[in-house]
């Protein structure tokens, strides 16, 4: 028997924060959010699509050019989201195929929509910074071994 789906104290948690953080963001970081649950909603929520892997690197590189525009402060919020995320995703059973979530759309669907949408967040953020980190070394001067007194 299956019975309808009751949010989580996570799930609402991370709507609230959402909700919350979106005045704050620049169009750059909506961008991330919006690619993030759009390929997360077509991949784990929508049965009658077939969500192809080519989409979600497309949806990949929209959001690493949309993160070379975003302040420290929005990498903070968003990363503050996609922890949220996860955390709602932990809150929902991923094996749960028998309590609904929605039209054809059980928990566990749920579990991995909160699961696709932070970690394509987080990928994003993780890439960014190793980008900024790689420009910085290669911007530092060559080390002269020859001066290093050994």
């Amino acid at each position: 028997m299956t019975t309808e789906h009751q949010a989580t104290r996570e799930e609402e948690a991370y709507g609230r924060l959402l909700e919350e953080i979106w005045g704050k963001l620049s169009e750059p970081a909506r961008t991330i959010l919006k690619e993030a649950h759009s390929a997360a909603y077509a991949e784990n929520m929508v049965r009658s699509y077939c969500f192809q892997p080519e989409e979600y690197d497309e949806a990949l590189e929209k959001m690493r050019l949309a993160a070379a525009k975003l302040t420290e402060r929005e990498q903070k919020l968003l990363a503050k989201l996609w922890r949220a995320a996860l955390t709602a995703a932990a809150s929902i059973d991923a094996d749960n195929f028998e309590t609904l979530a929605g039209y054809r759309v059980y928990q566990g669907d749920l579990h991995w929509y909160y699961r696709t949408a932070s970690g394509m967040v987080e990928r994003t953020l993780e890439e960014k910074k190793l980008a900024e980190l790689r420009k910085e070394s290669a911007e530092r001067e060559p080390v002269d071994l020859s001066d290093v007194p050994f």
